[in-house]
């Protein structure tokens, strides 16, 4: 009975070891070497659809926006968000952290909604990294069953330094909001907008006017 004991134990063991993966080749629990290139659909609609919302909802952000912040996304992207709005993630344009970096994610809430921009390396078209999105995502659950589904076709959208990108709009249990696409040179980003059910005019016209201006920084366009 042992010498079985023993021999399971040694194989079970054995098991484990082979599947265990170290925790420098993991990002949020899993293998990194099993994850697509673009780090940009790695459950992040996830973090802002259910996640960013409910810290919106329940923490008070006093680091409010002000006329003519910009804020940047990594080394390569920059937007403008609506004066009023409340910086959740990020860093202004020009105030980096103490190793001169800006960090690939940035969000902001304005009027219950949360506006998020990602970005990350990506070699392809802005239809082919929403498509990636979209499949990625689709039918992803929650605990609560508040989860999304992607239902508009793909539409080409335009930014302020012309720019072109895709969007399709999606539908919640609880919220409902757009996911863009724009590649500019070898930078994939994503943008995100998640709300309520009913967003007022001026809110919608300000949040449009945020995705418009997101932007690459100098000669890096690409779409």
């Amino acid at each position: 009975m042992s010498v079985l004991y023993s021999a399971d134990h040694a194989d079970s063991e054995r098991r484990w070891r082979a599947a265990w993966v170290p925790v420098d080749r993991r990002l949020l629990g899993l293998d990194r070497r099993t994850l697509v290139p673009a780090g940009l659909v790695v459950l992040l609609f996830a973090v802002a659809a259910w996640i960013l919302p409910a810290i919106n909802s329940s923490v008070s952000v006093d680091d409010p926006i002000r006329a003519g912040d910009v804020l940047q996304v990594g080394e390569d992207v920059q937007f403008v968000p609506v004066a009023g709005a409340r910086l959740l993630t990020g860093l202004r344009q020009g105030q980096p952290d103490p190793t001169g970096s800006y960090p690939g994610t940035v969000a902001v809430s304005y009027q219950g909604t949360v506006f998020e921009v990602i970005t990350d390396t990506y070699r392809g078209t802005p239809a082919q990294l929403l498509a990636q999105i979209k499949k990625t995502n689709e039918g992803l659950r929650v605990a609560d069953d508040a989860g999304f589904h992607v239902t508009g076709e793909p539409v080409t959208i335009t930014n302020e330094t012309g720019d072109h990108g895709v969007a399709a709009h999606f539908d919640g249990t609880n919220a409902v909001g757009l996911v863009a696409a724009f590649v500019f040179g070898e930078t994939g980003v994503e943008v995100e907008v998640v709300g309520p059910q009913t967003v007022a005019d001026g809110a919608t016209q300000e949040i449009a006017a945020m995705l418009r201006s997101v932007r690459p920084i100098g000669d890096r366009s690409g779409s």
